[in-house]
């Protein structure tokens, strides 16, 4: 079952390399407008989300919760469940003991190394390797390509871009340093595939 959600994950991706990073109701309601197949709910509350999985899967979009940000959602194996059961397939977390807990579940999972200086990336390499995530989102994402080979070397990835991806040629740039995806908050990235 995993490996079919990572396959379909992988799919999306490639056919859209940029996925909607949502941190209000109407970046939301932008998204299930938009090009964009894969959304990543970064900020909200576990009221919404059930019926914005529904519509979000209704028109063959995925949606991928921040546990770690979004409010009413137990930081635990019971908040995973219940994510489960609404019909999120992936989670984002910084935390490992939520990385085992999600793929238990049943869950894909995204875990975020966090490139504040040098001695971080050593101990987000660490973490994230004892983890083992389904794959690691890289923030900033701008700097992907100045870190990407020293990642590549260390973690299996894949690796997605987080953060200060605004424009189609940032996007270009950390695709060309191997990033399957980037996310941004950027509406014109999620809208119009031919600007990348």
């Amino acid at each position: 079952m995993m490996i079919e959600q990572k396959r379909e994950f992988l799919r999306l991706a490639r056919r859209y390399p940029v996925a909607a990073a949502l941190k209000s109701e109407e970046d939301m309601r932008a998204a299930l407008e938009a090009d964009a197949p894969l959304l990543f709910l970064l900020k909200g509350d576990a009221f919404q989300l059930a019926p914005f999985v529904a519509e979000a899967r209704s028109r063959g979009k995925r949606v991928v919760v921040h546990v770690d940000l979004v409010s009413g959602v137990g930081k635990d194996r019971a908040g995973i469940q219940y994510l489960h059961q609404i019909g999120v397939e992936a989670i984002i977390t910084s935390k490992s003991q939520l990385v085992t807990a999600a793929r238990a579940e049943g869950l894909l999972t995204i875990q975020r190394l966090l490139l504040l200086d040098d001695s971080g990336l050593e101990k987000g390499v660490r973490t994230i390797a004892h983890a083992g995530p389904d794959l690691v989102e890289v923030l900033p994402g701008i700097m992907f390509p100045e870190v990407a080979a020293t990642l590549r070397r260390l973690l299996p990835g894949p690796f997605i871009a987080g953060g200060f991806i605004r424009t189609a040629e940032d996007v270009a740039r950390v695709q060309q340093a191997g990033a399957i995806l980037s996310s941004s908050s950027t509406y014109a990235l999620w809208r119009d595939l031919s600007l990348l």
